[in-house]
């Protein structure tokens, strides 16, 4: 084992290579996000320079004009990350990573908002005016202030909503459909009110193409896309319900397949049904079948309601997506795959495509569930495993007889961390503490690839 207490300096001739790993590992979208702030601050920089506006109070009122714009730019990311396009998710890293970072971004941005509003009160009571018309909709005189008190609210309220985890997840997803004209009322109030904005042109060319984004990411998404995003045409095969709670579904095209990675997922949707919204699913065939398996966790009536598909019923198929897959990582030639209960499939995919893969890698895989009745694909992984071209340790990991494995305990039949990379795939509760526990252990944070099962 390497030695884990050993500082990192400057003077490391070690330290550059490894700085340059991690910043390396960093997932595009945040390099997305800080390019996009630092555009927004020089040019709004440029343009308070420009422009002679002496007072008392602007002291307050500088920062909080520049925080609402560092707002628009981050609504536009947000609604940018949603998208769900095959074009747009390399720029973040693929599309879990978007959504992720879509999620960590959410209450930094309503937070601007709100710390913008609140440098607004000192300049609101030195020139006579009251809280009420900072914060109470169209009590102020003037209109422009009631309307933005009725933003202010309308993003408070929708944050409330949105960060909740007692919406089903249909009402979730319809709740962020609300989020683009929210975005839209709030850039025009920053676009018509901002006075550095207004003042400077490269700035408001700047503010205006960050809006257009914005707009068009949501258009596709939530008014175009079942209409124009690309799909693939199945029919089921057949559905085998595989445990009380998880169920397979395989599908055949009706014309062209679709090519993907292993670990990749789809959104599939029945056009039989009035359904609203499509739902996210990992794929646990191989790229090499013909058929299409997804394996789902029923959580949910979508879920549950698969049970009732029959033989020829349409299903559409849209994706792939994700980057959740080893053959983006082909310098990693020893893995540690680590999945928690539903969150194995990715690694079925990768496994049944391993019997006819000629890419030899050293592989352990780790299967975490709560005991065997809770392991329904146990034993197709243990029929793959000698007949994968990689060489592979599989352990079916029953936390009932050995409690919550630490990472650790994982990495023991490594025996070196030399060149190891650790993959995980489950909740987000398991995927924060295990990576932490990696990290903990000497896995650089660049060698660990993590997806979690959390669209909501």
């Amino acid at each position: 084992m390497r030695n884990l207490e050993k500082p990192e300096t400057p003077e490391d001739p070690d330290f550059a290579q490894r700085l340059r790993r991690r910043l390396v590992a960093v997932a595009p979208g945040w390099w997305l996000v800080i390019s996009a702030l630092t555009i927004t601050t020089f040019l709004w920089a440029m343009g308070r320079s420009a422009m002679a506006m002496p007072g008392p109070f602007r002291s307050w009122l500088d920062p909080s004009l520049l925080i609402s714009a560092w707002s628009i730019t981050l609504f536009a990311l947000l609604l940018l990350a949603n998208t769900r396009s095959r074009k747009i998710e390399p720029f973040f890293g693929g599309l879990d990573r978007a959504v992720r970072l879509h999620r960590q971004l959410g209450p930094i941005t309503v937070g601007l908002v709100l710390v913008h509003v609140v440098l607004y009160v000192p300049p609101q009571l030195g020139f006579g005016g009251s809280l009420a018309d900072l914060f109470i909709p169209f009590h102020s005189p003037r209109g422009a202030e009631g309307f933005n008190a009725l933003i202010l609210w309308l993003v408070i309220g929708w944050t409330a909503l949105a960060y909740t985890k007692r919406l089903r997840y249909e009402r979730w997803l319809a709740l962020h459909g609300l989020f683009g004209p929210i975005f839209i009322l709030t850039s025009a109030h920053a676009l018509a009110a901002g006075p550095t904005i207004n003042a400077y042109e490269p700035l408001r060319f700047w503010m205006w193409l960050l809006v257009l984004v914005g707009t068009g990411a949501w258009l596709y998404r939530v008014v175009l896309y079942r209409w124009i995003a690309p799909r693939f045409r199945y029919s089921v095969q057949r559905v085998e319900r595989t445990s009380e709670t998880s169920v397979d579904v395989m599908m055949r095209p009706k014309s062209r397949r679709m090519i993907y990675e292993p670990g990749t997922f789809v959104f599939i949707n029945r056009p039989d049904r009035d359904r609203r919204e499509l739902h996210p699913f990992s794929i646990s065939s191989s790229p090499a079948e013909r058929d299409l398996r997804v394996s789902v966790q029923m959580v949910g009536d979508f879920t549950r309601d698969l049970l009732s598909l029959n033989p020829g019923d349409p299903i559409e198929v849209f994706g792939p997506f994700g980057g959740f897959t080893p053959h983006r990582y082909a310098g990693y030639r020893r893995l540690l795959c680590v999945g928690s209960g539903i969150g194995i499939t990715p690694f079925l995919s990768m496994l049944r495509f391993e019997i006819v893969n000629n890419d030899f890698r050293r592989i352990w895989l780790y299967y975490i569930v709560k005991d065997e009745t809770s392991a329904p694909y146990d034993a197709e992984i243990q029929e793959a495993v000698p007949k994968a071209d990689s060489y592979i340790d599989y352990d079916l990991w029953q936390t009932a007889e050995r409690g919550r494995p630490t990472a650790k305990e994982l990495l023991e039949a490594t025996q070196s961390l030399d060149g190891v990379a650790v993959m995980l795939c489950g909740r987000p509760e398991f995927i924060r503490d295990m990576t932490r526990q990696f990290r903990e252990a000497g896995i650089p944070a660049e060698r660990i690839i993590a997806e979690d099962f959390y669209f909501h």
